[in-house]
């Protein structure tokens, strides 16, 4: 797997638990826009509207930024639902958790998974393939 597509991947876990917060916040962006105070708003002139936000306003529907995290959101998700529980346990806690406490050797020396480190790393391996072939990425 290429370097660029494992980290990507890694950023989307690591942001998994605030994709909900980000959401919010982007649709708030889209229903409030920032408006800036026209300073010569007193100025007689053509009367031309410039209030360009309002004529180039975008739908919650078609945003990308929240299409896609709202993607993003959906596959983890459902990837977590499908896989196994050594699967689910490795990705939990080296990439979901703000601050990891074990390393992939420190999942398997605390007995918080039952196989071998080659398995393990086979088990992360294949989950962040899947998550690649759902965000059609390059593997």
């Amino acid at each position: 797997m290429r370097t660029s597509t494992f980290n990507y991947i890694k950023d989307i876990l690591a942001d998994y638990y605030k994709t909900d917060e980000y959401i919010k916040q982007r649709e708030d962006e889209l229903r409030y826009p920032h408006r800036e105070s026209d300073l010569n708003g007193d100025i007689k002139g053509t009367k031309a509207s410039y209030d360009n936000q309002v004529n180039l306003m975008i739908t919650i529907e078609q945003d990308r930024r929240l299409a896609s995290l709202e993607r993003n959101k959906r596959i983890v998700s459902d990837l977590l639902s499908e896989t196994d529980e050594e699967t689910a346990t490795i990705i939990e806690e080296l990439y979901l958790k703000k601050c990891p406490r074990f390393t992939l050797q420190g999942l398997i020396d605390n007995e918080l998974i039952f196989c071998s480190r080659r398995t393990a790393s086979n088990l992360r391996t294949k989950f962040f393939e899947e998550m690649a072939k759902e965000l059609n990425l390059e593997i």
